[in-house]
């Protein structure tokens, strides 16, 4: 991402204007994303342009777990069979991707899988948190689940199909 700069945005700094045309996440930017770094909730970061400064993208993320209950049973296993039998999880450290948008006019540019794979290195990269997957809820349309699944990310289970999301999940030992 070398036209890109990622920042963090600070809890009480104005949001720039950004409009990816989805009237939920364009609020969530603006509004909800200081409430949730005020209540240590979650972190957004920009994508700004080099050149100018644009917000071209904006991400947020969270501390998270993957829940025993979210897998089928022998999807757990296969992921936990290389942890020592006398540890028994019910879940497993994750960070949570609540919110991604990239501006009207950068989408379909390739800047949210370059999004995609910066988080994927950032959490695999010297393993800061101690994290093992990627997790989002996903808005369930064939637009959206499209990109996940072509990011390398799955579904969790089948029961929430008919859902207005659905949690994917990408294993980051995978990499």
């Amino acid at each position: 991402m070398s036209e890109f700069t990622i920042r963090r945005l600070g809890i009480d700094e104005e949001r720039p204007p950004f409009d990816c045309n989805d009237a939920d996440l364009n609020e969530f930017f603006a509004i909800d994303s200081i409430h949730n770094a005020r209540e240590l909730m979650a972190v957004t970061y920009v994508v700004e342009s080099e050149s100018d400064g644009d917000v071209l993208a904006f991400f947020s993320l969270a501390n998270d777990g993957v829940k025993k209950q979210l897998f089928k049973p022998s999807a757990f296993e296969i992921i936990t069979k290389c942890i020592p039998s006398e540890k028994h999880y019910s879940s497993l450290p994750a960070v949570k991707i609540g919110r991604l948008a990239t501006s009207v006019t950068f989408q379909r540019k390739g800047i949210g899988s370059d999004i995609l794979d910066y988080i994927k290195y950032w959490f695999t990269d010297g393993n800061k948190t101690g994290c093992r997957f990627i997790i989002v809820d996903a808005y369930n349309n064939e637009k959206t689940t499209k990109f996940y699944l072509k990011n390398g990310f799955s579904f969790s289970l089948d029961s929430d199909k008919d859902r207005k999301t659905r949690l994917m999940f990408f294993d980051l030992k995978t990499i």
